[in-house]
């Protein structure tokens, strides 16, 4: 197997030594892109940084929400891929950037990110999503200190059923971190601080701003979950053995083919918004009617409801007390029953002024218009001598590690499975089944 391994993607010691003439070749076939690669005091690999031309255009037109994680790798000298994912206006995985680093730890993030810092503003549009890794946190809070950096929802969530084992709590916990409004917060968060005060001090020093939708600042918009950077771990489980050169090889032709599939998918699309946008309109239109406004005469009017009560829309801010508008930065009900009655018949395509320009199909196109080239077969390289005649050694790996190579990942805190237990559907006590329940009647 290892040699048949070889004979297709090489060794992992060639792959290593020609890893600066592939970047450079890299960069040939794609202009613009950005590559970076450092070695130690000792000349051995420590980090090698990816960044498509194609993927820093793309990200222009994009929400400027970035999901971060990391997954360690399963080659023969292992390390760990980072990843740097954004969602495109149909919730699609959208690369940023990828690198591969000796170990996750603070030095490794800041490097990360500072090579991202070179064609990402750091502005407070800008939100940055992780679990609870500290490096990260504290590399963002170094590179990134304007940009708003928060938690996943999950691994937050998940951190309070391994520490607390309170079900209740949990689901109490996702209700508050959803809640659009401060007042429906805070109902949720009173009932987790009756439940386990702890939880409730415990979230407190975490900070409201970093896991609660109703406390951001406006710039996360749906992007509650790191799920987006999860799943491109699951996309390349098996390439995560490939040697170095051969991983982004993969990486490049993967989203080569998704690029091209979303850029022919819209291109004579009729709508001014992508599908799913316009499905979510259609939703929403429907709540329009139980709404209608007080007063009219300036750009905030009160809106009342025949079951939630008062809501201000102002279209001037484009904000409501209900928080939807100002979070997702699209027309809630109450925004829209106040254009339904401010433009009448317009009311159908004034909806569209007032919502991101991130949801248009136009934009769609553009994020994907940029196309992504291979690097060529070795044979056909044409390199400058000094690069290489430079062979970069592969990191050190200790080899005394006994027993076998670990092939699936550890669970971080927060990420372990619980175990499911039977249940008995007659007693319905856990630890058995009907069949062998003391309390079944056998007749």
């Amino acid at each position: 197997m290892e040699i048949a391994k070889t004979l297709t993607r090489g060794t992992h010691e060639h792959r290593y030594a020609v890893l600066d003439a592939n970047r450079y070749m890299l960069r040939s076939a794609n202009p613009g892109s950005k590559t970076a690669l450092r070695v130690d005091e000792n000349g051995k690999f420590k980090y090698f940084f990816v960044a498509y031309k194609a993927w820093m255009l793309g990200f222009a037109q994009m929400k400027k929400v970035i999901a971060v994680d990391g997954t360690f790798l399963r080659s023969k000298y292992e390390g760990v891929l980072l990843s740097a994912i954004a969602q495109d206006m149909k919730n699609h995985i959208f690369p940023v950037a990828f690198c591969v680093v000796d170990k996750e730890c603070d030095a490794s993030y800041k490097y990360f990110f500072e090579q991202m810092r070179s064609y990402i503003e750091d502005t407070p549009e800008l939100c940055i999503i992780s679990d609870i890794h500290p490096s990260i946190k504290k590399a963002i809070s170094i590179v990134f200190p304007t940009c708003h950096y928060g938690f996943c929802m999950r691994h937050l969530g998940e951190n309070l059923r391994t520490t607390f084992h309170n079900g209740a709590v949990v689901s109490q916990f996702y209700k508050a971190a959803k809640a659009y409004n401060i007042d429906v917060f805070n109902d949720h968060f009173n009932q987790i601080r009756d439940l386990v005060p702890r939880v409730a001090e415990h979230l407190k020093r975490a900070g409201f701003h970093r896991w609660s939708r109703a406390f951001c600042l406006g710039n996360r918009y749906n992007f509650m979950t790191t799920n987006a950077a999860e799943s491109v771990n699951s996309m390349f489980n098996v390439e995560r053995e490939f040697p170095i050169t051969a991983l982004f090889d993969s990486i490049n032709r993967r989203f080569t083919e998704k690029f091209h599939e979303r850029r022919m998918e819209f291109i004579d699309s009729p709508t001014i918004f992508v599908p799913l946008m316009e499905k979510k309109y259609q939703n929403l239109s429907t709540w329009v009617i139980s709404y209608w406004p007080i007063k009219l005469p300036t750009t905030s009017s009160k809106l009342i409801g025949h079951d939630s009560g008062y809501a201000t829309a102002d279209s001037l801010r484009r904000s409501c007390t209900c928080r939807v508008f100002d979070t997702d930065k699209i027309p809630c009900p109450h925004a829209m029953a106040r254009f339904r009655v401010q433009y009448s018949e317009d009311f159908g395509r004034r909806i569209y002024d007032y919502s991101s320009p991130y949801y248009r199909v136009e934009n769609y196109i553009i994020a994907y218009c940029e196309e992504m080239n291979p690097v060529p077969s070795e044979e056909s390289w044409e390199v400058p001598i000094e690069i290489l005649k430079r062979e970069i050694p592969p990191s050190h790996v200790n080899p005394s590690k006994p027993g076998r190579k670990r092939t699936k990942r550890r669970h971080g805190i927060g990420e372990s499975l619980a175990t499911r237990k039977n249940k008995c559907s007659i007693c319905k006590t856990a630890g058995h089944k009907k069949t062998t329940c003391p309390n079944r009647i056998i007749l």
